[in-house]
């Protein structure tokens, strides 16, 4: 068993569970955000990118400790991400700029060690990779109205922008990021907004 499975819960909201191979690898609840969807957005990006699993002696796929920065460099390469950071041996970096050359990825790179990090992100601009008037409606059903419409003003600010020219070319450009919205953050690493929903309305709880 294999996939992404979603259950429908009470008062518009769903459960989501990523399986492999019959284990569980994420689990979580958030609210129902229907309008929106993106190739480059799925379940996947949040647990394939950072390794998780629900039950850590359980088996997964991440085979050796650089597992989740290979599987990030191949989804940026093949459109399932708009951003990522990856670290890997010099010569399959070198294999990813080769590659990299026909897509519209820009990138920065320098060395760590003996590995090579690598920060890379599309050129086009989030009005054209994502809709984002469906987006902001779901937003907005979503998140209490306040934090709704702060989230819908940093996503609405972001249509004529960039992955690669903000978070990318940008001086200090890892710093912006991280001060980014939630919003704009999970958007622009592929995470599921209604994960990034739920997210937001429990670090906005009193």
């Amino acid at each position: 068993m294999n996939g992404t499975y979603e259950r429908p819960l009470p008062r518009r909201r769903v459960e989501v569970v990523t399986v492999w191979y019959g284990y569980a690898l994420s689990h979580w609840r958030g609210p129902r955000m229907p309008r929106f969807s993106s190739p480059m957005v799925s379940a996947w990006n949040p647990v394939l990118a950072q390794g998780l699993a629900v039950d850590p002696h359980a088996p997964a796929p991440y085979r050796d400790e650089l597992w989740c920065d290979r599987w990030i460099a191949e989804a940026l390469l093949y459109g399932r991400k708009p951003y990522g950071a990856f670290t890997l041996p010099a010569d399959e970096v070198m294999r990813w700029f080769a590659k990299s050359g026909g897509t519209n990825l820009v990138y920065r790179a320098q060395l760590d060690g003996e590995l090579v990090r690598v920060v890379a992100g599309t050129s086009e601009r989030y009005g054209q990779l994502f809709d984002l008037d469906a987006l902001i409606a779901d937003y907005r059903e979503a998140l209490p109205k306040d934090v709704a419409e702060r989230e819908a003003q940093a996503l609405d600010a972001h249509r004529s922008r960039s992955p690669a020219l903000d978070y990318v070319l940008t001086e200090n450009a890892e710093a912006l990021f991280a001060q980014a919205a939630l919003s704009v953050r999970g958007l622009t690493l592929g995470y599921p907004p209604r994960e990034t929903a739920a997210r937001i309305g429990a670090e906005a709880a009193p």
